[in-house]
């Protein structure tokens, strides 16, 4: 007698159970960072109880280290602990709803595609690093510090090396023998924003977890740099729907932009993205491409090698800073303000 009702009542509750809900549906942390969400049963309140829940297994994305356990009867806390940066999208998740007694029990499956975990670097953490300004750069923006634009900085006495065509005339031809002779100091000018072409064209299977995060670490790290000289940073990378583009003027817009740029691959705009950026961010299988290996040879670029630092050899060829994520980028960032 008491199975029958047990069964009975599994029966009824299952009318009431739509799916599993997952809360919350989107969430964002630090790389190494312990993230919480919580699976429950979807089912009327006058029934909900009637019913438990067991968890058989929890899939996400390969470079998420996954665990869970019960909370309540109707209730499981999964804990994903990321160790790569970049956008993980998609939960799965198979499960047993038992009756009171946990005499019988229905099996399930259901996934949530639109499930994500945005994954910051650790770069955004760390202090930017100070990027010599060229005096001759050119651009939008005053730099706060002497170089060659038209705005005036400082006016200082004269020195050997002081151009001529700077020295105040007017004023020197009224002065006395011992005044000093001055010169104008023009103000140095940096680009109001510089574009980085990301071109990802080539499919990784379970490799792409580690290309990803290198190259959020190296994106994130050149937006910190160009913040705190007072540069934005634009990403554009190939769409389907043309050449996508993403900026930031802040580091909270960086936090946003460096987990955005992640979507499908879509190699059909890249020769757009290689002409206009001003320097490209890509990985050793896309210099298979034409149009990749010829832009690489033609602007500063960080290639991706996507491992760890023993990887392979850390060496700079030509305008390319060969990347595995020990190396700094201070050196791509100075060649494009130099340009």
């Amino acid at each position: 007698m008491i199975a029958a009702v047990s069964l009975l009542t599994l029966r009824l509750s299952r009318g009431d159970v739509a799916v599993l809900s997952v809360h919350p549906e989107r969430m964002r942390v630090f790389k190494l960072e312990r993230a919480v969400l919580t699976l429950n049963v979807k089912s009327a309140k006058r029934r909900k109880g009637w019913l438990s829940l067991r968890v058989e297994t929890v899939r996400m994305p390969e470079g998420l280290e996954v665990g869970f356990r019960a909370v309540s009867q109707t209730a499981v806390e999964v804990t994903a602990i990321p160790h790569y940066a970049g956008k993980y999208r998609g939960l799965g998740v198979k499960y047993q709803l038992n009756d009171p007694f946990g005499i019988f029990g229905e099996f399930g499956e259901v996934e949530f595609e639109d499930f994500t975990i945005d994954v910051l670097p650790l770069a955004l953490l760390a202090p930017a690093q100070k990027v010599v300004i060229p005096a001759v750069t050119m651009g939008e923006k005053p730099a706060g510090r002497r170089g060659a634009a038209q705005e005036l900085y400082a006016i200082e006495e004269y020195h050997p090396f002081a151009e001529t065509k700077e020295i105040l005339w007017k004023r020197a031809a009224a002065r006395t023998p011992d005044e000093r002779l001055l010169v104008r100091v023009r103000e140095a000018n940096i680009p109001r924003s510089l574009k980085v072409g990301l071109l990802e064209a080539v499919e990784r299977g379970s490799g792409r977890a580690v290309w990803m995060d290198s190259t959020t670490e190296a994106i994130a790290a050149i937006g910190i740099i160009l913040l705190h000289a007072g540069t934005e940073i634009e990403v554009l990378r190939s769409s389907s729907g043309g050449v996508a583009r993403l900026r930031a003027s802040n580091v909270d817009e960086l936090a946003d932009l460096v987990v955005e740029m992640w979507m499908s691959i879509d190699a059909s705009h890249l020769p757009e993205v290689t002409s206009e950026a001003d320097f490209l961010v890509t990985g050793l299988g896309e210099l298979d491409r034409r149009v990749v290996s010829e832009a690489a040879r033609g602007k500063p670029s960080l290639l991706i090698l996507g491992g760890g630092p023993g990887s392979s050899p850390r060496r700079m060829t030509g305008r390319t800073v060969v990347y595995t994520g020990a190396e700094s980028v201070l050196r791509v960032v100075s060649e494009v303000l130099a340009r």
